[in-house]
């Protein structure tokens, strides 16, 4: 793959360049509010009425059917007793956890893990058999599209679809066995684009899909090397720097 920069110091010149900014007020209790962009309309009295019939108190074996692994974002404007829990997971993908109750998540806190009287791997490994469960019944959307005269593929789930990095095995059957340069710009999408594109052109598609999003994900660009995902040049799997 050509580079002429590395991937985590373009994505830092273009965050600096874009300034972004994000607010934080505490409100009432089952109030919603976005933060950052705008709540379509309807979606918060459907987040507040999902949100009352789901007992978040309960103990671990009620909660663990809706845990669902959700990747960190780039700002998280939450005070710290409420600061999502997040596990790095190889090859280095910072991920967090949500309780789904439809039309949103609820984070996954630390305190809450240790209620639950689990471990991390416990959570974890729920949370991947969940979002391959969900696959199975809510396949992503998957097309290929255009840009910049390169053909790219994405991959989007509500709230997921760029959790899919986790499941190399769901990612085969969607991606094929040709390598390819992952994104995950945003929690909905996943792109994959060809293997010899330069990291430029990876930051404008990036760009593209993430400027102005509240969820911009903390999420390297990524390898896909044919049967998993990889950082960018892993030597221990025979990749390039």
């Amino acid at each position: 793959m050509k580079t002429t920069k590395t991937a985590k110091a373009a994505k830092a010149d273009r965050r600096a360049r874009r300034k972004a900014r994000v607010r934080h007020r505490r409100g009432e209790p089952m109030s919603v509010r976005a933060l950052g962009g705008e709540l379509a309309p309807g979606l918060a009295e459907r987040i507040i009425a999902a949100a009352r019939d789901v007992d978040f108190e309960a103990p671990w074996p009620e909660i663990a059917p809706l845990i669902l692994p959700i990747l960190k974002r780039v700002h998280h404007p939450f005070p710290p007793e409420a600061a999502p829990i997040h596990l790095q997971v190889p090859p280095g993908i910072p991920t967090g956890f949500g309780i789904d109750f439809g039309p949103a998540f609820s984070h996954v806190t630390a305190s809450m893990v240790e209620r639950w009287g689990i471990d991390r791997a416990t959570l974890l490994g729920t949370a991947l058999d969940n979002l391959r469960r969900l696959v199975a019944t809510e396949p992503p959307e998957v097309r290929r599209f255009p840009f910049e005269g390169v053909e790219l593929l994405g991959v989007q789930g509500r709230g997921w679809g760029s959790s899919l990095l986790l499941l190399p095995d769901v990612l085969g059957t969607i991606l094929g066995a040709a390598p390819a340069l992952l994104l995950a710009p945003v929690r909905n999408t996943l792109v994959a684009l060809p293997d010899d594109v330069g990291i430029e052109l990876a930051m404008v598609v990036w760009d593209a899909l993430a400027d102005g999003a509240h969820d911009e994900l903390d999420v390297e660009p990524l390898r896909w090397t044919g049967t998993t995902v990889a950082a960018i040049g892993d030597q221990a799997l025979g990749l390039p720097n």
